[in-house]
């Protein structure tokens, strides 16, 4: 049973492990975005491979760099990445005054609750999928709870949790599958 001093260590361990992984997303998107359309839109290049591929060509890579460069703009990945980078911050910061606490009192909790619910509040809409997976990871990072209380999460929502919110889907624990699902047999002893 855990006390409520790892409940909520877990549970801001879980959500910093979460905005890690949207900030280093939308970091690699912006990075790539920007790459793309500097490469694809410098007038040189489309100079120099306009021999090679002909008018046409030439005018299909412009069209591809209109829409790389709309893309960065209307999503503002880079923005959103510092959004996630200062959401992560907070619940690092959140999870350093739970460390310095081995004792905490009853009203030491309580402030810790109502900073994470305070963090919570000004959160993107979370995607689920990704959310599963940073629950999975803090599992994995601490001793606190069995390896059975992880999160299934199908092949389908690993691959588009990044951009789909699965809103309204059942994740399962592992331990809730069924006997003879392929997660369930794997599952190391605990």
């Amino acid at each position: 049973m855990t006390t409520d001093r790892e409940n909520i260590y877990f549970n801001v361990l879980r959500n910093a492990l979460y905005h890690t992984g949207r900030r280093m997303t939308f970091d690699r998107w912006s990075r790539w975005g920007n790459f793309a359309v500097i490469v694809l839109g410098a007038s040189a290049f489309a100079d120099v491979t306009r021999p090679l591929f002909g008018q046409g060509y030439a005018v299909w890579l412009g069209g591809i760099t209109a829409v790389i460069g709309a893309i960065q703009l209307v999503f503002d990945f880079g923005g959103r990445a510092r959004e996630h980078q200062s959401l992560q911050r907070d619940y690092y910061n959140l999870l350093d005054d739970i460390e310095e606490s081995a004792m905490p009192s009853i009203e030491q909790i309580g402030r810790w609750r109502g900073a994470m619910v305070r963090i919570a509040g000004g959160e993107p809409p979370v995607l689920r999928a990704l959310d599963c997976k940073a629950y999975n990871d803090a599992i994995g990072a601490t001793d606190v709870y069995p390896k059975t209380e992880r999160i299934f999460i199908p092949a389908w929502h690993r691959i588009w949790g990044q951009v789909w919110a699965f809103e309204g889907y059942d994740y399962k624990k592992l331990w809730e599958l069924p006997v003879g699902h392929k997660a369930r047999i794997s599952l190391p002893e605990s």
